[in-house]
């Protein structure tokens, strides 16, 4: 079994994300000249593969189901490379971000901060598994993972296929699987932060009592859990500002994939088992990484609220007036939840996930009668 211990500091839950990212060229903690020059060899095998495969997938324009199935590989990887991009430019306030959220104070328990790493490693490991099976069966097949264009004929010979295909991985692998994995892995660990600060705060709440004995005491407590809800909700404020872009692009994605992976499944016969496989398991990923944003969303919506209830829970009744005022002010903040933006046009929650596959269902309704 895994031992998460070695990849985990109980001190800093952000140690396993903050070296994932470094590993993967993401998160330069000096100014180191070797490190810059890895992050930006990454970077132009990241363009590298972008070009590539537009040639290859242009070249085979005129072979529709061909032409589908490549359009479906490659808009993951155009997924990943945008987030990456959006990721590299806000990295600086990002930075900011952790060191408010380390200097703070806050703790979070060690089987949360497993539960943070073992999702990434999960995800990174059931897409290589995924990735590696069909780089292997279209290797067994003499075809090629990705239609993309290079310098010889890869079918010309095996070693040419196999150095075509050694091509896609050193392009696609490393500079967009497990940069765009590394971020979202950054991503979750921040909301489950904030879930589980959240739920902190509402116990807390709930377990003031007001007597004469203990009321300076009480009034401390009280002022440190209005401070930490206003930390918090500028903390997610600023989270969502770095990365509402991040949470439109994924929308879009899924909605896009979902689409042409729902006509290309209608397209393709049974008897091309293996393309109909490929369509399915990526789509099933799409899926998955989907609904881990819009459910930890809507966990944050719900533990934001939850502020409100515990606060009226609270045995407020017996507090003096002017902390039944603060109270009152603690109740209509919490009023509004902490939501993650997609870009000011969506909420990252469960009813956005299921509006992204109507919608993604009323055009590939569209797109089938067209095509039929």
């Amino acid at each position: 079994m895994l031992k998460l211990d070695l990849f985990i500091d109980k001190e800093d839950f952000f140690y396993f994300n903050e070296k994932y990212l470094y590993y993967v060229g993401l998160w330069p903690k000096r100014n180191s000249t070797v490190y810059k020059i890895y992050e930006i060899t990454l970077h132009i095998l990241a363009i590298i593969y972008v070009i590539i495969t537009g040639i290859g997938t242009f070249q085979i324009k005129d072979d529709t189901l061909v032409l589908m199935a490549n359009l479906d590989k490659t808009l993951v990887a155009y997924n990943f490379g945008l987030k990456i991009f959006f990721f590299v430019i806000k990295r600086s306030q990002l930075q900011k971000l952790f060191d408010e959220i380390k200097y703070s104070g806050d703790k979070v328990s060690e089987e949360r901060v497993k539960f943070m790493a073992a999702h990434i490693i999960f995800i990174t490991i059931l897409s290589t598994i995924i990735v590696s099976i069909f780089c292997f069966l279209a290797q067994y097949h003499g075809e090629m993972t990705v239609e993309l264009w290079v310098p010889f004929d890869p079918m010309e010979s095996k070693m040419n296929l196999i150095l075509a295909n050694q091509i896609t991985a050193i392009t696609f692998v490393v500079p967009h699987m497990y940069r765009a994995f590394a971020v979202q892995g950054i991503v979750c660990t921040i909301i489950m932060y904030f879930c589980d600060q959240l739920d902190e705060l509402q116990q807390r709440i709930r377990s003031l009592v007001h007597s004469a004995d203990n009321e300076i005491a009480m009034r401390v407590e009280f002022t440190q859990i209005i401070k930490k809800h206003v930390r918090l909700m500028r903390y997610s404020n600023t989270f969502t500002n770095i990365f509402k872009e991040f949470f439109l692009i994924q929308n879009l994605a899924v909605t896009i994939e979902l689409c042409l992976n729902a006509l290309m499944v209608t397209i393709v016969g049974c008897e091309q088992k293996t393309l109909l496989a490929n369509f399915i398991a990526f789509l099933l990923v799409a899926l998955l990484n989907a609904y881990i944003f819009c459910y930890l969303g809507d966990k944050l919506i719900e533990k934001s609220e939850g502020i409100a209830l515990a606060a009226y829970e609270s045995a407020w009744t017996s507090w003096p007036s002017d902390l039944q005022r603060d109270l009152l002010t603690v109740i209509r903040a919490a009023q509004k939840p902490l939501k993650l933006s997609a870009g000011g046009m969506a909420t990252m929650c469960i009813q956005t996930y299921s509006q992204a596959l109507y919608n993604a269902y009323s055009i590939f309704a569209v797109l089938n009668d067209v095509v039929e």
